[in-house]
This record gives structure tokens, C-alpha cells and sequence, in this order.
């Protein structure tokens, strides 16, 4: 069978949390600046310190000690981005470099020699004609410099664009990175809070078997979202109590019913003449009888709740062997009751385990060979067995004779729910049952019961 391979609801939930996120930085930062420039607003603001900065650097001195102007990337970055882009400086001898169309007013403020140290001038929104400039002294080697820059009108949808990737690549990726760290710490975290829920659902799930009744998964736990898939399962989980009750009801009640006929026809055999036909019809409704009964009592330890009672394990074994010795020695064997060690009490139903001892006792009168001892054993902790000395029975038929209606042999005159009965009755004791080799040959079943916590 192909194993099947599940997809990762975490790591799902990760890669469309990190997708969300970047998709919502990049719309944003796309809204923000198609905005900022249908309003005009991108001719507003003054170049930022880097432009002052980018025009200082690109200076260098003559060897008269006049300026002039160098390319360099920073500046050439300038120029790019803002829309006409235009610079002046001036020294403290008066000197002035500058680059392209200067407004008369910086030049006025310039060739004035202003003692201001630094100053912005922001353009006016409902005014594209304004001028946004920037005005800084710089300390050089070569004495103050007096840097304005500026640039005048919005910029170009081209230059805008130029702007939105330097902004995504200095902001909006970074912001995606660290969000996108932050997800994939914290999700395997809330994953797991899911999980456990989740988890809880499946352990219960994995004891729930075909003899399990009234049984739900529980719904504390679980997330809203997985919550309707749990209660459709104990939905379904009610529907087949409702099947396996209907179909025990039935049964209940079958078993019943075919015990009034069968003890009629009995009776009519039992007053007819004695021959071979009549002693293979008594035999046949013997069977027919033990099946009956066998089915009825399955039915009614399936159905009825086990009685809380403290149980002696010994009194009941030596009492059922008291009472099944005329039947073990009646079929040719000898009977025998070994109190090896003294149990533990239990609790539990004491008829029902009497009818498991009976049970085994006629079983072992069945398969044990018309010979031979068969013996009753107690001993601790809690643990009663029940030996021949037939011909045992073969490791690979020990679990499958407890299935119903399979017999150890085909010759055997049982119908196959002997054993079966006596499993269901340890199961709701919480035992086990097991056939090993008996010490004298022949097989031996146990059952082994917890013992009662003995309180100080």
C-alpha cells in the first residue's frame, strides 16, 4: 500500500501569512505613493539631508582655492531622483558653484551671506509652482560652506517610480523580513495550541473499538474551525449505538424466544422410547439448548452494567469445583482444587465468573481427552486456572478459539462460543485470558484479574 503523504498545516499557514503580509506592505506602499503623487504632494517636501550631504561631497577645490563640482554616485542619485534638481554653494570668500536652474530668492539668500546655520522651505500643496529647498553650513577643511539645495515641481511618474523602489528596498522589504521572521517564530507556537486539541481527539479516538459503547470525543479543546468535523464523528459514533443496540435487542430477545421450543421439544423426546435416532435428536437439542443459553447470557453481559462486588476468588473457584465434580467425574476424569497461594479479592460480578469457570471446566471435559485429572487452580496475586491433561492445544489456535463460533478441532462437539463468553466476561473485569501448556500436559487456561486496592 502507498504510504500517503499530509501536507504541513503549519508550515501552509506560514507561507500564506509571509504572502499576506508582503502582498499588504507592497499594495500599501503602492496606494501611499500613487497618492502622494496624483495630490501634487511630491514637489512639496524639501530634498532630505542626504542631498546636502551628496552636494559636499561631491566638491573639490581648485589649486586657487576656487570650487567645482565632481560626479560622483551620490550625487548622480540626486539628480535622478528629484525633479529638477538644483544646487548652490558658497564659500566664506563669496565664491558660489551651482547647478542647474537656481531660484532668484536662494540666490538672493546665498549672495547675502546669511549667518542661518540651517533652514527648510517645504512648496505648497494647491501651489505646484512652488520651490521646496534645504539650507545647511557645512564645516570643511576649506572654511564654512554655505549648501542649499532644492528642486521644483512634482516629480515624474518615472522618477516617482525610482523613488517607490528605493523606498521598498530600504523600508517595505526590510518590514517583510522581520515580519516574516516574526510568523515563522510565532506560528509553530499557535500551531501547537491547535494541536493539542487535535491530539486529545485522536488519543480518544484510538480506544474506541468494536466493543465500545456510548463512548464520545471530546470537544474541549478544539478549535471552532475543527469543531463541526468532531461532532459529525460523534454523531456517527451515536448512530451506530443505535444500530448495535437495535441488533443486541434482537438478538436478547431471539435467545429468549428459542428456549420455550427447544425445552418443549426436549421434553416430547425425553417421553418418547429410547433409540439411536431419539438419543442423537436429545443430543442435537442439548446443543441447540447450550447455544441458546450461551447467546443469552452473551447478550445479557453486554448489556447489563457489572455489579461493584467485592469477590472472594477462592470461595468462588472451590465452590464451582465442589459443584462441577459429579460433571467432571460423570465424563470419565478425576477432579481436583488447588489453592496454590491466596488471592487478592476483586471486584466485579461473582455469578458471571462462575459461569466462566463452569465454562472452562466444560470445555476441558470436551477437549481433554476422557482422561486424566482436570484441576481448578488459585493463587495470587488474582489468577484462576483451569488444566487437563489432553492433548493441549496448538500455539497458533491459542488466540483464534476465543474468537466466536471457532472450535479447536473439527470433531469437537461444541459450538464455538464457550470460550468466547468467558473472554467477554474477563474483558469487563479488566482481566486477561490466556491458554498456555498445563504442568502435566494437556492445556490450561487462565484468567487474571486486578486485585482490589486494599485501603489503610
Amino acid at each position: 500500500m502507498k504510504k500517503m503523504k499530509f501536507y504541513s498545516l503549519k508550515w501552509r499557514l506560514i507561507r500564506r501569512l509571509v504572502a499576506l503580509q508582503a502582498a499588504t506592505l507592497v499594495l500599501i506602499a503602492i496606494a501611499f505613493a500613487f497618492v502622494f503623487w496624483i495630490s501634487g504632494m511630491s514637489g512639496i517636501f524639501a530634498p532630505d539631508e542626504h542631498a546636502i550631504d551628496a552636494v559636499t561631497e561631491a566638491i573639490a577645490w581648485n589649486a586657487d582655492g576656487s570650487m567645482r563640482i565632481t560626479n560622483t554616485d551620490d550625487l548622480g542619485y540626486q539628480r535622478e531622483k528629484a525633479a529638477d534638481f538644483w544646487f548652490l554653494v558658497r564659500d566664506q570668500q563669496g565664491r558660489m558653484v551651482s547647478e542647474g536652474n537656481v531660484p532668484a530668492q536662494y540666490l538672493a539668500i546665498a549672495a547675502s551671506g546669511s549667518d542661518i546655520a540651517e533652514a527648510r522651505f517645504n512648496g505648497d500643496e494647491d501651489n505646484p509652482a512652488t520651490i521646496a529647498a534645504r539650507l545647511q553650513k557645512i564645516k570643511t577643511d576649506h572654511g564654512d560652506l554655505l549648501v542649499i539645495v532644492g528642486r521644483q515641481g512634482s516629480l515624474s511618474a518615472g522618477k516617482l517610480l525610482v523613488v517607490f523602489v528605493a523606498i521598498a528596498s530600504g523600508i517595505v522589504l526590510p518590514v517583510i523580513l522581520l515580519t516574516g521572521l516574526i510568523t515563522l517564530a510565532v506560528t509553530p507556537f499557535v500551531a501547537r495550541g491547535i494541536h493539542r486539541g487535535l491530539n486529545e481527539v485522536a488519543q480518544a479516538a484510538q480506544g474506541i473499538d468494536g466493543t465500545t459503547r456510548g463512548y464520545r470525543l471530546p470537544l474541549e479543546n478544539v478549535p471552532e474551525e475543527v469543531a463541526p468535523l468532531v461532532i459529525a464523528m460523534n454523531e456517527t459514533l451515536q448512530r451506530l449505538d443505535d444500530d448495535h443496540n437495535k441488533q443486541r435487542r434482537f438478538m436478547l430477545a431471539a435467545a429468549h424466544e428459542l428456549r420455550t421450543p427447544i425445552a418443549i421439544l426436549q421434553n416430547r423426546l425425553e417421553t418418547m422410547p429410547p433409540t439411536e435416532a431419539t438419543n442423537r435428536l436429545l443430543e442435537d437439542v442439548a446443543r441447540l439448548s447450550t447455544l441458546a443459553q450461551q447467546l443469552l447470557d452473551l447478550q445479557r453481559l453486554n448489556q447489563e452494567p457489572v455489579p461493584d462486588c467485592s469477590i472472594d476468588l477462592a470461595t468462588v473457584a472451590r465452590r464451582q469445583a465442589a459443584e462441577l465434580a459429579p460433571l467432571i467425574i460423570a465424563a470419565g476424569y478425576q477432579a481436583n482444587f488447588e489453592l496454590r497461594s491466596m488471592p487478592e479479592r476483586i471486584l466485579g460480578d461473582e455469578t458471571a465468573l462462575e459461569r466462566a469457570i463452569a465454562n472452562l471446566v466444560q470445555n476441558a471435559i470436551q477437549h481433554g481427552g476422557r482422561s486424566g485429572t482436570i484441576t481448578i487452580a488459585v493463587e495470587h496475586p488474582a489468577q484462576i486456572s483451569v488444566s487437563d491433561e489432553g492433548p493441549g492445544i496448538a500455539p497458533e489456535d491459542r488466540e483464534r478459539i476465543f474468537e466466536p463460533f471457532q472450535r479447536a478441532n473439527g470433531r469437537s462437539q461444541g459450538i464455538g462460543l464457550g470460550l468466547h463468553l468467558v473472554r467477554e466476561i474477563v474483558k469487563i473485569h479488566h482481566g486477561q485470558v490466556w491458554v498456555s501448556d498445563a504442568t502435566g500436559g494437556g492445556a490450561a487456561f487462565n484468567m487474571s484479574f486486578e486485585p482490589t486496592v486494599q485501603t489503610a
